[in-house]
């Protein structure tokens, strides 16, 4: 079957109609099985996780095990959680669509058939919802990182943002390193962590600006690398988590590393991987304009933000102080690593 994308425009009415469908489904699931509650700490805000779903919990801590808490003092929104039938939450006319609810231009509901998967978002009532059928890592790994949108959508503010990047730093200064797959993001990343670099994340985290001040917070404890690249790295300690959805990665746990995570790293600048068939690696300043479109259009493009353009002002209103850098990348992981340690000292 080809499903094609449909926006349903509905009117206040509709809207809180369906939260509250929403959460009645949740209620009625609940009363049948055990509500475990867990919260997650992503620098800016707390999300409390209600989850209605039977062995959720260790797959839940793969994903998120350097920022979920069995307890906290507060918390800012809440993320409902639970299996069910999708079919059940939309009408017959859309069964072949990827159906988005739509209130005043905001896509609020995202119903996906194909996958049957519903994310949801009550930004109001600080309301979020994850429903599937399918809790198995195949169909999770279709959504790429587990909830990203959601937490896209949670933790954005006039002064935070989650971004498509990975951090790293020396001495307390860090750099983001941003790219398209494919670019050596992640295995620059990840090689600097095995080099006792301060470490954030391979691909997405929370920046975060209070003054002058930006910081790059993780979100997620894993990794998602090519067997190839996997098997340049013997002395990375990590979990096997399962292959993405197409068998290209393996996406890995890092939780061995938990404990040396950076947990709100100060950026210094941004630096663009880009590899190349040279011997020595090589850093240089790159055009700002370009840099700026490269990094802005490849997290809205992630998140599904590309035509949001209050959205990519924000992103640009974070980064636009930095400086932004090359980095040209041989085949020697070493090399590069240790060019980009030299770099940032020197920031």
């Amino acid at each position: 079957m080809k499903y094609i994308n449909y926006v349903l425009n509905v009117d206040k009415v509709s809207i809180e109609k369906y939260y509250k469908f929403l959460d009645r489904h949740f209620q009625e699931k609940a009363k049948k099985i055990s509500t475990v509650t867990k919260y997650l700490d992503l620098g800016v805000k707390i999300i409390r996780l209600q989850i209605a779903c039977e062995n959720f919990i260790p797959k839940l801590k793969q994903y998120f095990s350097c920022s979920l808490k069995d307890d906290v003092n507060s918390y800012d929104e809440t993320l409902y959680i639970w299996k069910d039938e999708v079919s059940s939450f939309i009408n017959e006319q859309y069964e072949s669509k990827h159906v988005m609810i739509a209130y005043q231009s905001q896509r609020l509901i995202k119903i996906d058939p194909e996958n049957k998967i519903i994310n949801a978002e009550n930004p109001k009532e600080k309301k979020y919802y994850f429903i599937a059928e399918d809790f198995s890592y195949e169909t999770l790994s279709k959504q790429g990182h587990l909830f990203v949108r959601l937490i896209s959508q949670i933790v954005r503010s006039e002064h935070s943002a989650l971004v498509h990047s990975a951090a790293v730093g020396i001495d307390n200064k860090g750099v983001l390193i941003c790219a398209i797959g494919g670019s050596g993001k992640t295995t620059l990343a990840v090689s600097c962590l095995l080099d006792g670099f301060q470490y954030v994340a391979d691909d997405y985290l929370v920046l975060s600006k209070n003054n002058d001040d930006l910081c790059a917070s993780p979100i997620y404890s894993m990794i998602a690398l090519t067997p190839h690249i996997f098997k340049q790295m013997p002395n990375l300690k990590t979990e096997f988590i399962c292959d993405n959805y197409n068998n290209t990665k393996y996406l890995l746990n890092t939780s061995y590393y938990d404990d040396k995570l950076a947990r709100k790293l100060p950026v210094k600048a941004i630096v663009f991987p880009n590899i190349k068939d040279i011997k020595e690696p090589t850093i240089e300043k790159t055009d700002r304009n370009r840099a700026i479109t490269q990094m802005v259009y490849s997290t809205a493009s992630q998140m599904g933000n590309d035509d949001d353009k209050t959205y990519m002002k924000l992103l640009i209103s974070l980064i636009k102080d930095l400086n932004f850098y090359q980095i040209n990348l041989s085949s020697n992981l070493s090399k590069n690593v240790q060019i980009l340690k030299q770099f940032i000292k020197e920031l």
